[in-house]
């Protein structure tokens, strides 16, 4: 079967926009959704209008890393599989993506001498692209730069903390101006977090507004454009005995998960 069109662009899309969302600057007081207990697998299933949209398998292994994901789209069953490889130090080294069990993207991850990951490399039967980091003193990203090896021209990202819960991130491209500055900003007193798009061309604002409960689930999620509110919702949850949620509803999406544990 041939890989959907979609899936490919949605990966390659994802690799060449991506803003390096890994928590750069977050506080331990800051608590966001995470997974209690020792887990073993996790099937997701979300529905829209009670009609199936998508089902997501998770398998971890004992430590609590993820080895393998496979997402299923319906109602065409396209799928995107993903294989994680760690090295001896639970860091993730490679991870292999397949589409419809046909065409195989693959990422290769290197880390420095303080084990954080200074270069990506991302493959579709050969070499695409690289991305490589630039970290400070204190091991903080600020600086991270993505190219493609047939084609001149890369995007750049510039990392700036104003203080311990902001996270500035400026986007370059064939220009001395950043295009796109987005700011990360954490509320731990208030367990909130607000992330701020600001965009040169055509001049604009997005703003998303995060409301976690104590556990660190999403309770409310706000959307502005220009300073006008055009999204608010609110989630609502039902939890296991470990405190995991089983099932998650928004008002406009249902997901129901199953988790196994060790």
């Amino acid at each position: 079967m041939k890989p959907s069109t979609s899936i490919i662009f949605l990966l390659l899309f994802g690799l060449f926009y991506s803003c390096n969302e890994k928590s750069e600057n977050k506080k331990a007081e800051f608590v966001e959704s995470k997974l209690f207990g020792n887990v073993k697998s996790i099937e997701t299933k979300t529905f829209e209008n009670d009609t199936l949209k998508s089902r997501v398998l998770e398998f971890y292994t004992e430590s609590g890393i993820i080895e393998r994901k496979e997402t299923y789209f319906e109602p065409n069953l396209s799928s995107i599989i993903r294989y994680q490889e760690y090295d001896d130090k639970n860091r993730l080294v490679k991870e292999q993506i397949v589409t419809d069990g046909d065409s195989t993207f693959s990422s290769k991850y290197y880390y420095n001498s303080l084990g954080l990951e200074k270069k990506e490399e991302y493959y579709l039967n050969k070499l695409q692209t690289i991305t490589e980091f630039k970290m400070d003193s204190a091991g903080k990203t600020i600086e991270k730069k993505f190219g493609y090896v047939e084609t001149d021209g890369f995007r750049n990202w510039k990392y700036e903390y104003p203080n311990e819960n902001i996270t500035l991130i400026k986007e370059f491209f064939k220009s001395n101006s950043p295009e796109k500055i987005t700011e990360l900003k954490l509320i731990p007193e208030e367990n909130k977090k607000v992330l701020t798009k600001k965009y040169l061309f055509p001049a604009s604002e997005t703003k998303e507004i995060f409301y976690h409960d104590s556990l660190g689930n999403l309770k409310r999620k706000e959307k502005f454009y220009n300073g006008e509110l055009k999204e608010s919702l609110s989630f609502e949850y039902k939890l296991d005995f470990e405190k995991n949620w089983i099932i998650s509803e928004n008002g406009l999406t249902k997901k129901e998960r199953i988790i196994k544990y060790y």
